[in-house]
């Protein structure tokens, strides 16, 4: 996995422009690249699965992760997968 992420103000200017603009939604869902391409985003450093064609959440949802990205609700996020170490093996006595 790829831990490429655009600078701030690339991530709003993104989510305005789909949270907001049909035409530029149906470009995104169909070819995420170009449609990144447009808002000058270098998509050399993305994951190549974060750039497949796939369906988009609706308009107010992205909306929403927007507001709440300005209003630093949402800046930094973490993905933590704790191990479980089996101490005992064999039949408990």
């Amino acid at each position: 996995m790829n831990s490429a992420r655009l600078p701030k103000s690339q991530e709003l200017q993104v989510l305005s422009k789909l949270s907001s603009d049909d035409d530029y939604r149906a470009r995104f869902e169909n070819d995420p690249a170009s449609a990144l391409k447009e808002l000058g985003v270098d998509t050399s450093t993305l994951d190549a699965d974060s750039l497949k064609p796939g369906k988009l959440a609706d308009k107010a949802t992205i909306a929403d992760t927007q507001r709440k990205v300005t209003d630093g609700a949402i800046d930094l996020h973490a993905c933590m997968i704790v191990p479980f170490l089996r101490t005992r093996y064999g039949k408990a006595d």
